[in-house]
């Protein structure tokens, strides 16, 4: 815990340097959701979702990006690995993006997996980023993905991300997903990168049935 918090005295902060062990596949320091059913996710459920990840302002731009929050389902028993159904990533360009993954398929592959990305906002250090997203998830052509953004030092929501079609994937009845945030750096599985340590916030994640009720810069 830190005592950098968006509304209150405390928020989550994650590091990672170049060179930590791996953890389930990667290199990564994440919290999640995977005990709390709250939280669950999978085809046919709409939700709303609000966090704020602070970037610091020692942060550098580096060469491969950084994942740093998603919305991840288990894998099916027919699937040898399963992807986020979608993440936001830090980019070497300084954006925040949001990857949206999906396939009507029972069994996915790499083969059969659609992609989508959406630029979201400028990733600007010393400062709050507030984000909320409106989730109907699919599927199918029936999904559709609404995301609004703004900064503590420039408040004001903006909408950033409004898309509509498959988010998810088609899987089991019993199979679900949960959320995490962090730091996962892929590129570090196997070479450095530009940057060799990593330190980032979040606060005030929140699943809920309303903007307002997961509007994460509320006091």
């Amino acid at each position: 815990m830190s005592s950098l918090g968006r509304t209150g005295e405390h928020a989550v902060m994650s590091q990672l340097k170049y060179g930590d062990p791996e953890v389930e596949g990667g290199v990564r320091a994440e919290s999640h959701t995977l005990h709390n059913k709250a939280s669950h996710f999978r085809s046919g459920i709409t939700a709303y979702y609000g966090f704020s990840i602070y970037i610091p302002s020692t942060w550098e731009k580096d060469s491969r990006e950084e994942i740093v929050f998603q919305w991840k389902p288990w894998r099916d028993k027919c699937e040898a690995q399963k992807w986020p159904s979608a993440f936001i990533t830090v980019q070497p360009t300084g954006k925040f993006q949001l990857r949206v993954n999906s396939d009507g398929n029972r069994c996915s592959t790499s083969e059969s997996l659609q992609k989508a990305s959406y630029d979201l906002a400028d990733a600007q250090p010393g400062r709050w980023h507030d984000f909320v997203f409106h989730i109907k998830w699919s599927h199918g052509s029936d999904g559709a993905l609404t995301g609004w953004h703004q900064t503590d030092k420039t408040p004001g929501w903006k909408k950033v991300v409004s898309a509509t079609g498959a988010n998810t994937f088609n899987d089991d009845a019993e199979t679900k997903g949960y959320l995490k945030w962090g730091l996962y750096k892929p590129a570090w599985n196997t070479a450095p990168t530009l940057v060799e340590n990593r330190v980032i916030f979040h606060d005030n994640v929140a699943v809920g049935t309303s903007f307002n009720a997961v509007n994460p810069a509320k006091d």
